[in-house]
Protein backbone atom coordinates (compact mmCIF):
# COMPACT_ATOMS: atom_id res chain seq x y z
CA UNK A 1 0.00 0.00 0.00
CA UNK A 2 1.42 3.41 -0.46
CA UNK A 3 2.68 5.17 2.36
CA UNK A 4 2.89 8.60 2.91
CA UNK A 5 4.68 11.75 4.50
CA UNK A 6 3.97 14.98 5.39
CA UNK A 7 4.08 17.69 3.42
CA UNK A 8 6.12 20.46 5.03
CA UNK A 9 3.41 23.42 6.54
CA UNK A 10 5.65 25.97 4.75
CA UNK A 11 4.90 24.28 1.85
CA UNK A 12 1.02 24.37 2.51
CA UNK A 13 1.34 28.08 3.51
CA UNK A 14 2.89 29.11 0.09
CA UNK A 15 0.90 26.39 -1.74
CA UNK A 16 -1.88 28.87 -0.49
CA UNK A 17 -0.53 32.29 -1.06
CA UNK A 18 0.28 31.66 -4.57
CA UNK A 19 -3.08 30.36 -5.29
CA UNK A 20 -4.34 33.97 -4.52
CA UNK A 21 -1.99 35.14 -7.23
CA UNK A 22 -3.68 33.66 -10.13
CA UNK A 23 -6.88 35.11 -8.67
CA UNK A 24 -9.37 37.44 -10.94
CA UNK A 25 -9.82 39.59 -7.64
CA UNK A 26 -7.78 43.14 -8.17
CA UNK A 27 -5.92 44.03 -5.23
CA UNK A 28 -6.77 47.16 -3.87
CA UNK A 29 -3.08 49.27 -3.25
CA UNK A 30 -1.40 49.22 -0.53
CA UNK A 31 -1.99 52.39 2.00
CA UNK A 32 0.42 54.64 2.31
CA UNK A 33 2.36 54.56 5.82
CA UNK A 34 0.65 56.69 8.84
CA UNK A 35 3.24 58.06 11.30
CA UNK A 36 2.43 57.89 14.72
CA UNK A 37 4.29 58.20 18.28
CA UNK A 38 1.56 55.10 19.20
CA UNK A 39 1.09 51.71 18.80
CA UNK A 40 -2.26 51.78 16.22
CA UNK A 41 -5.99 50.65 17.96
CA UNK A 42 -6.19 48.23 15.10
CA UNK A 43 -2.86 46.38 16.15
CA UNK A 44 -4.46 45.63 19.36
CA UNK A 45 -8.09 44.38 18.15
CA UNK A 46 -7.92 43.91 14.13
CA UNK A 47 -11.22 42.64 14.67
CA UNK A 48 -13.60 45.56 15.89
CA UNK A 49 -12.44 46.73 12.63
CA UNK A 50 -12.97 43.47 10.50
CA UNK A 51 -15.19 41.00 11.84
CA UNK A 52 -13.99 37.73 12.81
CA UNK A 53 -17.20 36.50 10.22
CA UNK A 54 -16.00 38.21 7.46
CA UNK A 55 -12.42 38.47 7.67
CA UNK A 56 -9.22 36.67 8.00
CA UNK A 57 -6.69 39.05 9.86
CA UNK A 58 -3.44 39.21 10.85
CA UNK A 59 -1.10 41.90 11.97
CA UNK A 60 2.68 41.89 11.62
CA UNK A 61 5.24 44.35 13.02
CA UNK A 62 8.61 44.83 11.13
CA UNK A 63 11.57 47.18 10.96
CA UNK A 64 10.60 47.62 7.94
CA UNK A 65 7.47 48.57 6.04
CA UNK A 66 7.87 44.77 3.89
CA UNK A 67 9.20 43.02 6.93
CA UNK A 68 5.70 44.33 8.53
CA UNK A 69 4.05 42.71 5.57
CA UNK A 70 5.66 39.77 5.04
CA UNK A 71 4.87 39.30 8.87
CA UNK A 72 1.45 39.98 8.67
CA UNK A 73 0.59 37.50 5.99
CA UNK A 74 2.51 34.80 7.88
CA UNK A 75 0.09 34.98 10.85
CA UNK A 76 -2.72 35.06 8.18
CA UNK A 77 -1.27 31.56 7.06
CA UNK A 78 -1.01 30.02 10.06
CA UNK A 79 -4.88 29.76 9.91
CA UNK A 80 -4.52 27.16 7.21
CA UNK A 81 -2.02 24.76 8.88
CA UNK A 82 -3.05 21.25 7.34
CA UNK A 83 -2.14 17.86 8.92
CA UNK A 84 -3.65 16.00 5.97
CA UNK A 85 -0.65 13.76 4.89
CA UNK A 86 -0.12 13.03 1.14
CA UNK A 87 2.93 11.95 -1.18
CA UNK A 88 5.08 14.97 -2.32
CA UNK A 89 6.63 12.85 -4.64
CA UNK A 90 3.23 11.93 -6.57
CA UNK A 91 2.01 15.28 -6.88
CA UNK A 92 4.71 16.81 -8.22
CA UNK A 93 5.23 13.67 -10.35
CA UNK A 94 1.13 13.90 -11.31
CA UNK A 95 1.59 18.18 -11.75
CA UNK A 96 4.91 17.24 -14.16
CA UNK A 97 2.88 14.77 -16.45
CA UNK A 98 0.06 16.88 -16.42
CA UNK A 99 2.00 20.08 -17.48
CA UNK A 100 3.52 17.98 -20.34
CA UNK A 101 -0.05 16.71 -21.55
CA UNK A 102 -1.14 20.01 -21.35
CA UNK A 103 -3.77 19.79 -19.38
CA UNK A 104 -5.54 22.70 -17.49
CA UNK A 105 -4.95 22.61 -13.97
CA UNK A 106 -6.31 23.81 -11.29
CA UNK A 107 -4.71 27.13 -9.78
CA UNK A 108 -4.51 25.81 -6.28
CA UNK A 109 -3.40 22.36 -7.77
CA UNK A 110 -0.71 23.77 -9.45
CA UNK A 111 0.68 25.49 -6.62
CA UNK A 112 0.71 22.37 -4.04
CA UNK A 113 4.42 21.52 -5.50
CA UNK A 114 5.70 25.04 -5.47
CA UNK A 115 8.16 25.55 -2.49
CA UNK A 116 9.58 29.31 -2.96
CA UNK A 117 7.44 31.99 -1.22
CA UNK A 118 5.37 34.44 -3.07
CA UNK A 119 6.27 38.28 -2.29
CA UNK A 120 3.06 40.19 -1.08
CA UNK A 121 2.93 42.28 -3.70
CA UNK A 122 1.88 38.76 -5.98
CA UNK A 123 -1.41 38.73 -3.75
CA UNK A 124 -4.14 39.36 -4.70
CA UNK A 125 -6.87 37.84 -2.56
CA UNK A 126 -4.85 39.29 0.68
CA UNK A 127 -5.35 42.70 0.92
CA UNK A 128 -2.87 45.06 3.04
CA UNK A 129 -5.08 47.42 4.06
CA UNK A 130 -3.20 49.55 7.21
CA UNK A 131 0.12 50.51 7.63
CA UNK A 132 1.60 52.56 10.57
CA UNK A 133 4.81 53.32 11.50
CA UNK A 134 5.56 54.02 15.17
CA UNK A 135 8.20 56.37 16.23
CA UNK A 136 7.96 55.49 19.49
CA UNK A 137 9.60 51.65 19.35
CA UNK A 138 10.32 52.25 15.41
CA UNK A 139 8.67 49.40 14.70
CA UNK A 140 6.17 49.32 10.92
CA UNK A 141 2.54 47.99 12.09
CA UNK A 142 0.61 46.24 9.32
CA UNK A 143 -2.68 45.26 8.88
CA UNK A 144 -3.68 41.96 6.42
CA UNK A 145 -7.14 40.89 5.77
CA UNK A 146 -8.38 38.31 3.80
CA UNK A 147 -11.84 38.14 2.56
CA UNK A 148 -13.48 34.84 3.37
CA UNK A 149 -16.33 35.03 0.92
CA UNK A 150 -14.48 36.19 -2.05
CA UNK A 151 -12.38 33.70 -0.83
CA UNK A 152 -14.50 30.53 -0.25
CA UNK A 153 -15.91 30.42 -3.72
CA UNK A 154 -12.43 29.99 -5.59
CA UNK A 155 -11.50 26.98 -3.28
CA UNK A 156 -15.33 25.79 -4.09
CA UNK A 157 -14.24 26.00 -7.78
CA UNK A 158 -10.74 24.76 -7.73
CA UNK A 159 -12.49 21.56 -5.41
CA UNK A 160 -15.14 20.89 -8.34
CA UNK A 161 -12.61 21.04 -11.09
CA UNK A 162 -10.58 18.53 -9.03
CA UNK A 163 -13.87 16.51 -8.79
CA UNK A 164 -14.18 16.50 -12.27
CA UNK A 165 -10.74 15.45 -12.78
CA UNK A 166 -11.02 12.93 -10.72
CA UNK A 167 -14.11 11.24 -11.85
CA UNK A 168 -12.80 11.40 -15.35
CA UNK A 169 -9.89 9.19 -14.35
CA UNK A 170 -11.39 6.48 -12.57
CA UNK A 171 -13.87 6.51 -15.62
CA UNK A 172 -10.57 5.63 -17.51
CA UNK A 173 -9.16 3.33 -14.45
CA UNK A 174 -12.64 1.11 -14.73
CA UNK A 175 -12.43 0.91 -18.96
CA UNK A 176 -8.57 0.37 -18.84
CA UNK A 177 -7.98 -3.19 -19.72
CA UNK A 178 -4.65 -2.56 -19.03
CA UNK A 179 -3.67 -3.21 -14.76
CA UNK A 180 -0.68 -1.24 -15.27
CA UNK A 181 -2.42 1.61 -17.17
CA UNK A 182 -5.65 0.87 -14.50
CA UNK A 183 -2.84 1.85 -11.61
CA UNK A 184 -2.11 5.07 -13.84
CA UNK A 185 -5.34 6.06 -13.61
CA UNK A 186 -6.57 5.32 -10.21
CA UNK A 187 -3.13 6.74 -8.55
CA UNK A 188 -3.52 10.10 -10.52
CA UNK A 189 -7.49 9.91 -8.98
CA UNK A 190 -6.29 8.93 -5.77
CA UNK A 191 -3.58 12.12 -6.12
CA UNK A 192 -5.77 15.12 -6.33
CA UNK A 193 -8.36 13.22 -3.91
CA UNK A 194 -5.68 13.53 -1.50
CA UNK A 195 -4.60 17.76 -3.15
CA UNK A 196 -8.83 18.36 -2.54
CA UNK A 197 -8.66 16.71 1.15
CA UNK A 198 -5.89 19.58 1.47
CA UNK A 199 -8.62 22.24 -0.09
CA UNK A 200 -11.43 20.89 2.11
CA UNK A 201 -10.29 21.26 4.91
CA UNK A 202 -8.77 24.87 4.32
CA UNK A 203 -12.23 25.67 2.72
CA UNK A 204 -14.07 24.88 5.78
CA UNK A 205 -11.78 27.27 7.93
CA UNK A 206 -12.59 29.97 5.53
CA UNK A 207 -16.26 29.04 4.48
CA UNK A 208 -18.83 31.61 5.18
CA UNK A 209 -21.93 29.16 4.23
CA UNK A 210 -20.25 26.16 5.82
CA UNK A 211 -21.78 24.74 3.14
CA UNK A 212 -19.72 21.31 2.26
CA UNK A 213 -18.39 20.33 -1.21
CA UNK A 214 -19.41 17.19 -1.94
CA UNK A 215 -17.16 14.34 -3.63
CA UNK A 216 -18.21 12.05 -6.82
CA UNK A 217 -16.29 9.21 -5.43
CA UNK A 218 -15.58 8.88 -2.03
CA UNK A 219 -11.89 8.35 -0.62
CA UNK A 220 -12.55 5.40 1.14
CA UNK A 221 -13.80 3.68 -2.42
CA UNK A 222 -10.61 4.90 -4.10
CA UNK A 223 -8.18 3.37 -1.14
CA UNK A 224 -10.53 -0.12 -1.44
CA UNK A 225 -9.83 -0.27 -5.24
CA UNK A 226 -6.20 0.51 -5.43
CA UNK A 227 -5.69 -1.86 -2.47
CA UNK A 228 -7.46 -4.85 -4.84
CA UNK A 229 -4.91 -3.53 -7.94
CA UNK A 230 -1.74 -3.81 -5.98
CA UNK A 231 -2.07 -7.39 -4.95
CA UNK A 232 -2.01 -7.84 -8.75
CA UNK A 233 0.96 -5.91 -9.99
CA UNK A 234 4.08 -7.55 -9.27
CA UNK A 235 7.85 -6.80 -9.01
CA UNK A 236 10.84 -9.74 -9.14
CA UNK A 237 14.07 -8.67 -7.85
CA UNK A 238 17.40 -9.48 -9.03
CA UNK A 239 20.77 -8.35 -8.49
CA UNK A 240 24.19 -8.76 -10.24
CA UNK A 241 27.90 -8.86 -9.02
CA UNK A 242 28.61 -8.55 -5.48
CA UNK A 243 26.19 -5.96 -4.97
CA UNK A 244 26.08 -5.88 -0.81
CA UNK A 245 22.69 -7.09 0.76
CA UNK A 246 21.62 -3.78 2.22
CA UNK A 247 21.09 -2.93 -1.66
CA UNK A 248 18.42 -5.45 -2.45
CA UNK A 249 16.65 -3.83 0.87
CA UNK A 250 16.91 -0.42 -0.06
CA UNK A 251 15.40 -1.77 -3.22
CA UNK A 252 12.48 -3.48 -1.85
CA UNK A 253 11.72 -0.24 0.58
CA UNK A 254 11.39 1.83 -2.75
CA UNK A 255 8.89 -0.93 -4.09
CA UNK A 256 7.14 -0.43 -0.85
CA UNK A 257 6.73 2.75 -1.27
CA UNK A 258 4.95 1.99 -4.66
CA UNK A 259 2.96 -0.59 -3.29
CA UNK A 260 3.73 -3.27 -5.51
CA UNK A 261 4.12 -6.94 -4.69
CA UNK A 262 7.41 -8.42 -4.49
CA UNK A 263 7.82 -12.19 -5.90
CA UNK A 264 10.37 -14.57 -6.79
CA UNK A 265 10.41 -14.68 -10.50
CA UNK A 266 7.88 -13.63 -13.56
CA UNK A 267 6.88 -10.59 -11.96
CA UNK A 268 5.24 -7.99 -14.04
CA UNK A 269 8.07 -5.51 -13.31
CA UNK A 270 11.74 -7.06 -13.30
CA UNK A 271 14.32 -5.03 -11.06
CA UNK A 272 17.57 -5.36 -11.79
CA UNK A 273 20.35 -3.93 -9.74
CA UNK A 274 24.18 -3.21 -8.82
CA UNK A 275 26.34 -1.54 -7.00
CA UNK A 276 30.37 -2.08 -8.36
CA UNK A 277 32.57 -0.78 -5.35
CA UNK A 278 35.81 -0.14 -6.29
CA UNK A 279 38.62 0.67 -3.69
CA UNK A 280 40.21 4.47 -4.93
CA UNK A 281 43.68 5.11 -5.06
CA UNK A 282 43.63 8.42 -3.29
CA UNK A 283 47.52 8.78 -2.18
CA UNK A 284 47.03 10.36 0.86
CA UNK A 285 47.17 9.02 4.17
CA UNK A 286 44.65 8.60 6.81
CA UNK A 287 42.19 8.48 3.68
CA UNK A 288 40.49 5.75 1.94
CA UNK A 289 37.69 5.72 -0.44
CA UNK A 290 35.67 4.23 -2.94
CA UNK A 291 34.48 4.13 -6.60
CA UNK A 292 31.24 3.37 -6.62
CA UNK A 293 28.79 2.40 -9.47
CA UNK A 294 24.48 2.28 -8.73
CA UNK A 295 22.52 0.83 -11.71
CA UNK A 296 19.13 -0.26 -11.71
CA UNK A 297 17.34 -1.79 -15.06
CA UNK A 298 13.81 -1.85 -15.09
CA UNK A 299 12.35 -3.99 -17.44
CA UNK A 300 8.01 -3.94 -17.64
CA UNK A 301 6.83 -7.00 -19.17
CA UNK A 302 2.79 -5.73 -19.20
CA UNK A 303 3.85 -3.46 -22.12
CA UNK A 304 6.85 -4.89 -23.36
CA UNK A 305 9.31 -2.04 -22.38
CA UNK A 306 12.74 -1.69 -20.93
CA UNK A 307 13.33 1.58 -18.72
CA UNK A 308 16.34 3.54 -19.24
CA UNK A 309 19.08 1.97 -16.99
CA UNK A 310 18.57 4.66 -13.88
CA UNK A 311 23.01 5.05 -12.99
CA UNK A 312 24.87 6.84 -10.29
CA UNK A 313 28.62 7.01 -10.82
CA UNK A 314 30.44 8.93 -7.67
CA UNK A 315 33.36 8.71 -5.36
CA UNK A 316 33.11 8.62 -1.84
CA UNK A 317 35.98 9.00 0.98
CA UNK A 318 36.29 8.68 4.60
CA UNK A 319 38.96 7.76 7.44
CA UNK A 320 38.09 4.52 6.75
CA UNK A 321 36.60 1.87 4.47
CA UNK A 322 34.11 0.95 6.89
CA UNK A 323 33.14 4.70 7.31
CA UNK A 324 33.62 5.25 3.03
CA UNK A 325 30.94 2.23 2.86
CA UNK A 326 28.44 3.61 5.74
CA UNK A 327 28.47 7.07 3.30
CA UNK A 328 28.10 5.01 -0.18
CA UNK A 329 25.01 3.11 1.41
CA UNK A 330 23.37 6.06 2.74
CA UNK A 331 23.56 7.59 -0.40
CA UNK A 332 22.26 4.46 -1.83
CA UNK A 333 19.30 4.34 0.12
CA UNK A 334 18.50 8.72 -0.49
CA UNK A 335 18.55 7.85 -4.30
CA UNK A 336 16.59 5.19 -4.31
CA UNK A 337 14.06 6.60 -2.13
CA UNK A 338 14.06 9.79 -3.90
CA UNK A 339 15.24 10.02 -7.49
CA UNK A 340 14.87 6.53 -8.56
CA UNK A 341 11.53 6.57 -7.17
CA UNK A 342 10.46 9.53 -8.80
CA UNK A 343 12.12 8.75 -12.29
CA UNK A 344 9.58 4.96 -11.82
CA UNK A 345 6.56 7.26 -11.12
CA UNK A 346 7.00 9.38 -14.47
CA UNK A 347 7.61 5.82 -16.26
CA UNK A 348 3.79 5.24 -14.85
CA UNK A 349 2.59 8.37 -15.16
CA UNK A 350 3.78 8.82 -18.56
CA UNK A 351 1.35 5.46 -19.35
Amino acid sequence: MIYFKTINSLLLLTALFILFSCATYAQKSAPADDKSPSIPAWADNPHKFYPKELYIVGVGTGDTRKAGEDNAIGTIAKVFQSDVKVDQTLIENYMESEGKSGSDLSFTSQMLNRTSVASQQKLKNIRIEKSQFCSTDGLHYVLAVLDRAETEELYKKDIENNDNKISEYFKNYKNSPNKLNKFAFLSKAKTITDINEILRQQYQIISVTGEEVPASIKKSELDKEMRSLLDQISVALTSTGETPVEVGDYVKETVGKIGFKIVESSGDFIFKYSLDLQPANLGRKNTTGYNWKLTIEVKDNINNYSLKAFNINSRTIGISQEAARAKIMNKVKNELNNNFYKQFLNYINSL
